[in-house]
């Protein structure tokens, strides 16, 4: 092993949650605290997923985290800017309801973004 390392091999990732309601200054945070590559988040805690489950039941086009989305609104245009990539698991029951809420934040700020969200592991 050696002291260096190769700086183009480096990725610098930086974590914003651990849940729902976690810090909303988080994403924020990190992305203004120094150089970072991607931006991550962590929604799937089982509380969550009740909390998720309990606001798809009510209204069928919800079941993700919205506090995801003022938290995006706070750090989109940055990292679109400084080519931070953002990857979150923040669409629980509803990645599609998620992804197009992103879209439509991205449009209101005026930004063009590539939103992807991955399908199919819904095991109820």
């Amino acid at each position: 092993m050696t002291a260096t390392t190769d700086r183009a091999s480096v990725v610098r990732i930086a974590n914003c949650s651990g849940f729902y309601g976690d810090r909303i200054a988080a994403a924020r945070d990190m992305v203004e605290g120094g150089p970072i590559d991607v931006l991550t988040g962590d929604y799937l805690a089982e509380l969550t997923m009740l909390i998720l489950a309990k606001a798809q039941r009510k209204d069928p086009g919800a079941g993700y985290a919205k506090t995801f989305l003022t938290q995006i609104e706070q750090v989109l245009g940055t990292c679109l800017d400084r080519g931070i990539r953002i990857v979150a698991n923040a669409g629980g029951l509803n990645p599609a309801g998620l992804a197009g809420a992103v879209r439509d934040v991205a449009a209101e700020l005026g930004l063009d973004a590539r939103v992807a969200h991955v399908q199919g592991d819904d095991l109820r």
